[in-house]
Formats: structure tokens, C-alpha cells, sequence
């Protein structure tokens, strides 16, 4: 019997098992001996190979988009090494497992129409991230597998872990029409396709992104004391404001095109701005700039460039928040606008304090130990390129 059986060889740091409570109370006919094996293992590690036969989800390939783009990056961020904690990881159905001696490898014996039956996506993010060797040595992953699991059984619990991920709340939204606006406002950008506003919608952003990004220029929401570091911290907060007030969101739609190009802007020319000022590389520095690519380039989708870095988001947003100073509702308007009075005196203004704002960015995350998830944080380092902003406009631009 065993040698019709496929195995598999996961390393594991940490492991446990325990019987399935229908073992208890199972008598005559169904007498059960399900098994639940829990294996919690370096991601770097996780083999090649495991099938996906119960999943009722084919895994699409295009990988780059929507809600596994941020799998993605949650596993290639090796400053912020709690990947297992923030994906459920990847159920598997199986035959038997036996363990070696110290229990940190586990042979699995997978049999027919056995195999993944959650977690395939994470699964082929995994594998993805190694052959690009963009997986850090730090991240794990969760593994349950559950043998003995009775023939007639295996498709109902397949599909019940598939179809218990409930509908996103951005996607019941869409359906309310809670978007139209944005669409409208975006159908003729070459970028248009590649925001998502339904769940599993093939694009390079959800709509939460497009959110989170208006989020950090709301002066509706955030003062000059408050800052929206909600944009950064938590996508789900950012979509709560929207639905609760899309007012003070809509009234951004005047400079949304703009937004997401400052997006893109950042990314690129605030290194620029600072290997042409200072002495030094921006891209060298570690905790602020991500590693640069060893296969392929970053899509910066609303410029329509490529590029070997980029800021990390937690670096990233709390330069672009600072740019909230330069906008306005000016009296008698529902609308905002650019306080400098046009994009591109925002772009110039920018230009002029970048490194300033590279080098604020890279000292706070010195005083961090090099981690962006804590810059992104950090409500101090948020207010202090706010200032700088408020104080290099106030000096040159204000009347």
C-alpha cells in the first residue's frame, strides 16, 4: 500500500499532534481515526511537489494581484518576520505521517485525491518566492495535516475550507456601487484594468489600496496633529472610513489621478533626489529601501515604470502622508485641490525636500534597528516630515 503512496518530506521546528474529537463519539459503522498533525516550518524549507488534488480551487497563475500580492509581500518582508502568524497556512489531507527521531522531519504519505486542500495559493507564493530566492530565512508557515479522514469526507471538508473565507467587505461594496465614482474616475487611465474591486479579480491593487492611498490625503479625516497611519496599518480601518463617510473621500477625485502617480513618484525620485544631493546611495540603505531585484524589475503601475527598488510601505507612506499639507478646500468648495496651486509645483515641491525626507526616513529607522514596520509606526516620525513639509511651504510658497 505504501509504495502507491507519494511521499512528502517537510522539515518542521516545531510540532504537535492531537486525535480529532469525532474519534470519541464515532460507534458502529463509523468508527473514526482522524489525526490532526500540526508542522511549523521555514518557508525557505517548505518541498516542492505536494499535490493539490481535493482543492475545488484552481491556483491562477498570475500571482501579482489583489489579496495574494499582499501574501506575497508579507513573505518576502524579512523585516517583519511574522508571516505565520498572519496567514493561516496550508491544510493537507493525507494517509499517515510518521515521524523521525527528533521529530523535526515529517514523511508524508499522500494517497489518491489526497494532497493540499487549503492554502494552495500560499503554497505556489511559497515556491515562487524560492525560485526567485526572495524568501527570507526567517519566515514559517503553519502546516495542519489530517489523516484518516474517511473517503466520502474529504470533498465536503475541502470545500468547507474553501467557501468558510467569507466574501471581502470590499467586494459586498461593489456590488452596493460604493466605487462607481473611482471607476469613473480612473476608465481612461492605462491602469485601470489592474485595480481589483471583487475578490480573486486578476489585478496589481484591490480597491483597499486605491483607499488606503486617498486615506493618507483626507485633510477631512487628519489634521496637522493627526496623522493617517491607518493607510499603513490596517487596509480594513481605511475601508471603514470610506464606507462610513465617502463624502470627504469623494471630494478628492479632483487629484485621485494624482495621488497614485505621487505613488509611484515617491518611489522613484526621492532616491533620485538624494544620490544627486547627498553623499551617499539611498538605495543602500537597509530598513528603508528593499533589496534590489535579482529576477525582474517592480512594476510602478500608475507611472508605467520599472524599477530594480522600492521604499518599503512602512517608509513609503509616511512620506506621502506628509504630502497631506498640500492640499486644501479652499472656501466654498466641496472639492480639494493643490494648495501650490497646480501638480506640478506639488512634484517641484517635493523634489526640493526629498532627501530631507530620505534621510529623516533612514535615521528613524536607524533608532529602530532597520525595521520599516516600525518607522510606519512610529506617530513622532510621521509628524516630523509633516513639518518639514508645513515648513519648507510656508517659507517659499505662502504669501
Amino acid at each position: 500500500m505504501e509504495n502507491e503512496l507519494r511521499k512528502v518530506i517537510i522539515k518542521s521546528d516545531y510540532t504537535r499532534k492531537y486525535p480529532d474529537p469525532l474519534n470519541a463519539i464515532s460507534s458502529g459503522d463509523e468508527n473514526y481515526n482522524i489525526e490532526h498533525h500540526i508542522l511549523v516550518s521555514k518557508a525557505i524549507d517548505v518541498p516542492s511537489g505536494i499535490p493539490k488534488d481535493p482543492n475545488p480551487r484552481a491556483q491562477k497563475k498570475n500571482m501579482d494581484y489583489g489579496i495574494y500580492k499582499e501574501v506575497r509581500e508579507s513573505l518576502e518582508n524579512s523585516s517583519d518576520l511574522n508571516f505565520h502568524l498572519k496567514n493561516k497556512g496550508i491544510t493537507i489531507l493525507a494517509h499517515k505521517v510518521d515521524y523521525g527521531p527528533d521529530k523535526r522531519t515529517a514523511t508524508i504519505y499522500i494517497g489518491e485525491n489526497e494532497g493540499i486542500a487549503d492554502g494552495g495559493h500560499t503554497y505556489e507564493i511559497i515556491l515562487a518566492a524560492q525560485s526567485n530566492e526572495t524568501c527570507p530565512e526567517g519566515q514559517y508557515v503553519k502546516f495542519e495535516i489530517i489523516t484518516g479522514v474517511p473517503k466520502d469526507m474529504r470533498t465536503d471538508i475541502a470545500g468547507g475550507l474553501n467557501t468558510a473565507v467569507q466574501v471581502q467587505e470590499a467586494s459586498l461594496a461593489n456590488l452596493d456601487g460604493k466605487f462607481e465614482w473611482i471607476k469613473e474616475t480612473l476608465k481612461d487611465m492605462p491602469y485601470a484594468k489592474e485595480i481589483a474591486y471583487k475578490q480573486n479579480q486578476a489585478a496589481a491593487y484591490d480597491v483597499r489600496d486605491i483607499i488606503g492611498l486617498m486615506t493618507l490625503f483626507n485633510v477631512d479625516k487628519f489634521s496637522d496633529s493627526k496623522h493617517p497611519r491607518e493607510a499603513y496599518v490596517s487596509k480594513a480601518k481605511c475601508l471603514e472610513m470610506y464606507l462610513e463617510d465617502p463624502d470627504s473621500y469623494k471630494r478628492l477625485k479632483p487629484i485621485l489621478k494624482d495621488i497614485l502617480y505621487l505613488h509611484d513618484y515617491v518611489h522613484i525620485k526621492a532616491k533620485e533626489r538624494y544620490n544627486a544631493e547627498k553623499v551617499g546611495r539611498a538605495g543602500a540603505m537597509k530598513g528603508v529601501y528593499t533589496e534590489v531585484r535579482k529576477r525582474g524589475k517592480s512594476r510602478l503601475y500608475f507611472m508605467n515604470e520599472e524599477t530594480l527598488q522600492t521604499l518599503y510601505a512602512g517608509t513609503l507612506y509616511p512620506i506621502l502622508g506628509a504630502l497631506r499639507f498640500l492640499v486644501e478646500r479652499k472656501p466654498g468648495e466641496n472639492e480639494y485641490s493643490w494648495k501650490p496651486g497646480s501638480f506640478e509645483k506639488v512634484k517641484k515641491i517635493f523634489n526640493d525636500i526629498a532627501a530631507e525626507l530620505v534621510t529623516t526616513t533612514y535615521n528613524t529607522s536607524q533608532n529602530f534597528g532597520k525595521k520599516p514596520n516600525a518607522v510606519g509606526k512610529d506617530e513622532n516620525h510621521w509628524d516630523n516630515l509633516y513639518k518639514t513639509v508645513a515648513l519648507h511651504y510656508l517659507s517659499h510658497y505662502s504669501k
